[in-house]
């Protein structure tokens, strides 16, 4: 059963919205309240045209939650090179995307799509020329103007029209980690462009931010529910990495690119004297130098932006308010919470075994996964094996094959099984080069931290995903690598011997996938809900076809503009980013933009840090 009309109550008492969503048969309804920014935001139609050739004009839309069922769409056209030609209605459909024909060649055309009304529109959205077309893709194109080795993709409404901009996060100095680590000689610029390609502002983060995804975490959200998103992201006032006192968390206008409000970012016990070898909880440079933003309702309604510092070692996380007001702050796996007067307690130092027994076994992850996993409306923060609510209290950790000193590569939460209530949490634990172990694996979590299934005897897990891939199977499967060690150069790491698991939602084991899959990442491209696999610079099906032959740097995939199908981020270093549609008549029926859910939102705001993000839908569909 397809997305359509939700159920819309208003309640005067409350004085807010109540939502509801039906999905795909089998999907479960969703209702709860909305967050204030949700009932602040707009969605626009997202028209998209693209010419296939001279006579033929490629067109794309949302259907928006408020659209009726089933809904009549009026298609109007105006040809802007006669003066006198007046706008034409040239079509009706109740599908989101249509072909126009019978063009002349040189000619700009706009486009307007209306639903249920057949009144000449005020205004047009789209214009475009039917020109030959032979690009090797249908695509919006930005053009950041300098040859790049790094580039990193977020979306959000910076300028609240209801459609999405773009921020490019580049330089000319290749991704660097911790692990690998070389000097930056280029700085990190951040870049907001409007869906046309004209660049809004651009912000220099300079030299005391390194370049790589670790350091430079950066999220757009609307964070004061004004209907416009901010950009969050770390920033340091000094030229010196290493000067930590200058750390700032920043929020900028969205629109502008200006300053807001900063406030002072993490910092870790023994860390500003640069003092790593007198105690393991200081930790290392490699692990302290790990940075991450995320923005969660904990508390079921207001957005608490989450900032968490270090990996492998000690790890801290602090919430702030909208104003960046400090909530809490927690050291994990060192802290202890004290119920009686809702305190944190700080434990004594201990020597090194005893840290990795007691104090350091809950490490973080490689991400900062945000969702909904108990369906109450309240986020959680699923760090490492924590999974963290409101006030910063641990709800569950994970406790098997404890103790364990590593920690998970992948934490992925979805639906996974819908006949359990919420959402199931995958873990990819990595481990120990070169020999394997009973305590790494890959499992999978209900929302009470109850194992469903589990897997072990790996040696290091270092990726995976949990998608619909494999056509005929109702449910989603779960992608994870084995690899035995990795070969660290600046910027880059090679993999060696690697062995790749597709696992049905049961935990049966269904394939091993090819190598090509290793730092994959899926998308919807035809918008049936089975998802393709973008793999070593080919869009693949599961069963090996290749669709489109594109190259390396395929970023991640989102439905961003236009019908349900989901687009390909792409920065290919020839000085521009791209966003790849699929311009062929979509074959399923319509179903309601998958941008309006609550939690691919969310996911959608941390595309362009340190893993790959594949946005899921949680059900939920906010109404404005």
């Amino acid at each position: 059963m397809r997305v359509r009309n939700l159920l819309v109550v208003l309640t005067l008492i409350s004085s807010f919205l109540l939502f509801s969503s039906c999905e795909n048969k089998g999907s479960k309804t969703v209702s709860r309240k909305p967050y204030p920014e949700e009932i602040k935001t707009k969605i626009s139609r997202g028209l998209i045209c693209f010419p296939k050739d001279q006579k033929h004009i490629f067109l794309s839309w949302r259907l928006l939650p408020m659209d009726p069922e089933p809904p009549k769409y009026y298609i109007w056209q105006k040809d802007m090179d006669k003066t006198d030609a007046e706008a034409k209605m040239i079509a009706t459909t109740s599908q989101t995307s249509f072909m126009d024909s019978g063009l002349e060649a040189g000619h700009t055309y706009a486009y307007s799509v209306q639903v249920n009304d057949d009144s000449p529109p005020q205004k047009f959205q789209e214009h475009v020329t039917a020109i030959s077309n032979k690009n090797q893709f249908d695509a919006l194109s930005f053009d950041i103007g300098v040859e790049y080795k790094l580039a990193r993709v977020v979306t959000g409404d910076l300028t609240g029209d209801g459609e999405l901009e773009i921020l490019i996060v580049y330089s000319k100095m290749q991704n660097i980690d911790p692990a690998g680590w070389m000097k930056s000689t280029d700085s990190i610029k951040v870049a907001a462009f409007l869906r046309n390609g004209k660049r809004l502002w651009t912000y220099d983060l300079g030299p005391g931010i390194e370049t790589g995804a670790v350091y430079a975490p950066i999220v757009v959200w609307d964070i004061d529910a004004d209907g416009r998103a901010e950009v969050i992201l770390k920033t340091n006032r000094s030229n010196d990495p290493k000067n930590y006192q200058k750390e700032n968390l920043t929020i900028l206008n969205g629109e502008s690119g200006e300053i807001i409000e900063e406030a002072k970012w993490p910092v870790i016990e023994g860390h500003y004297a640069g003092d790593y070898s007198s105690s393991h909880y200081a930790g290392d440079y490699n692990s302290n130098s790990r940075n991450y933003i995320a923005v969660a309702h904990l508390d079921g309604y207001n957005p608490s932006i989450i900032v968490a510092r270090g990996l492998y070692k000690t790890q801290v996380i602090w919430a702030y308010d909208n104003k960046l007001n400090r909530m809490w702050e927690r050291v994990v796996g060192k802290d202890m919470y004290n119920p009686i007067n809702n305190k944190w307690l700080k434990k004594f130092k201990l020597n090194s075994i005893w840290n990795h027994l007691f104090t350091d076994r809950y490490r973080g992850s490689h991400s900062l996964p945000i969702a909904d996993i108990n369906e109450d409306g309240a986020e959680e923060i699923l760090w490492g094996e924590h999974c963290i609510g409101s006030g910063g209290k641990d709800l569950w950790k994970v406790e098997d094959r404890m103790p364990y000193t590593g920690h998970p590569d992948i934490v992925f939460a979805a639906d996974i099984i819908p006949s359990i209530k919420g959402k199931e949490i995958y873990y990819c634990r990595e481990g120990w080069y070169g020999k394997k172990s009973n305590r790494i694996g890959m499992l999978l979590k209900d929302n009470k931290g109850k194992t469903i299934w589990a897997h072990w005897g790996y040696t290091h897990v270092d990726g995976g995903w949990v998608s619909r891939v494999v056509p005929g199977m109702d449910k989603p499967q779960l992608f994870g690598y084995d690899i035995t060690n990795k070969k660290w150069t600046p910027g880059h790491a090679d993999y060696i011997g690697k062995t790749q698991y597709l696992w049905a939602a049961d935990g049966q084991l269904i394939s091993n996938p090819p190598e090509s899959w290793i730092r994959s990442f899926t998308v919807d491209w035809e918008g049936d809900g089975i998802r393709e696999i973008c793999a070593e610079g080919n869009l693949i099906r599961y069963n090996g076809e290749i669709i489109m032959k594109l190259g390396s740097a395929l970023l991640w995939a989102a439905d961003l503009y236009g019908d349900y199908r989901e687009e390909i981020v792409y920065a290919p270093y020839d000085g521009k980013v791209y966003i790849i549609f699929n311009t062929n008549p979509m074959k399923s029926n319509p179903k309601v933009t998958r941008i309006a859910d609550r939690q691919y939102r969310n996911d959608l705001s941390r595309t362009a840090m340190q893993f790959n993000v594949i946005p899921t839908e949680s059900g939920f569909i906010a109404l404005k």
